[in-house]
């Protein structure tokens, strides 16, 4: 599967960093989507988020852009403030676009994902792709991209493929921690170094 952007959103995405300063984008950047229009059972929680893209920013000297939707804004602003980072950074104040965030995805390293919409326009691009599972069964909704790494905490209630935690502690996503997210996201981006280089 391919996809395609559009002029006007591509220009709309260099507006976007046209207001911030021009190496932060030509330093490489980590887009992170924590959206999930299923329910909050496949949500990462903000904290986490935060303490990822704050590690991505501080140690990998990374730029990272918090993707969102109309309804994850504070979402996504709440990311931003838990990263204390100034390399971190979001869409929400921008106005809401899928074509935004299809140029958005298109020019970054990397996307770290829940499993909903925007994991699928990764592949499509050819970018290396994280996503994160909670209730859902892998096997659902694996996409075989060779750039992609799927990662899910065990817990012995899932995968429950609900839509809201039926036992409230929705341990299958807290218990997923930052450490093992920005390890992942380290390995894959030495694995698409090595594949640049090798293809060179």
């Amino acid at each position: 599967m391919e996809l395609a952007t559009l002029p006007v959103d591509e220009q709309k995405l260099n507006q976007f960093w046209s207001k911030h300063d021009s190496r932060w984008r030509h330093d490489g950047v980590v887009c992170l989507n924590p959206g999930g229009a299923y329910g909050a059972a496949k949500h990462w929680p903000a904290e986490s988020f935060g303490t990822l893209a704050g590690r991505i920013a501080g140690e990998l000297r990374k730029t990272v852009l918090v993707l969102c939707g109309p309804s994850e804004r504070d979402e996504a602003r709440a990311i931003v403030r838990a990263a204390k980072h100034p390399r971190v950074i979001s869409l929400a104040d921008e106005p809401p676009s899928v074509g935004l965030t299809k140029a958005a995805v298109k020019s970054a390293e990397l996307l770290v994902t829940t499993d909903s919409g925007p994991r699928h326009f990764a592949p499509a691009f050819g970018v290396p792709v994280v996503t994160l599972f909670g209730p859902t069964h892998i096997a659902w909704s694996e996409t075989f991209a060779p750039n992609a790494m799927h990662l899910q905490h065990p817990v012995e209630c899932g995968p429950c493929q609900q839509r809201v935690c039926p036992l409230g502690h929705h341990r299958c996503m807290r218990d997923l921690t930052a450490d093992t997210v920005f390890d992942a996201v380290v390995q894959l981006l030495d694995k698409t170094r090595r594949q640049t280089a090798k293809a060179s």
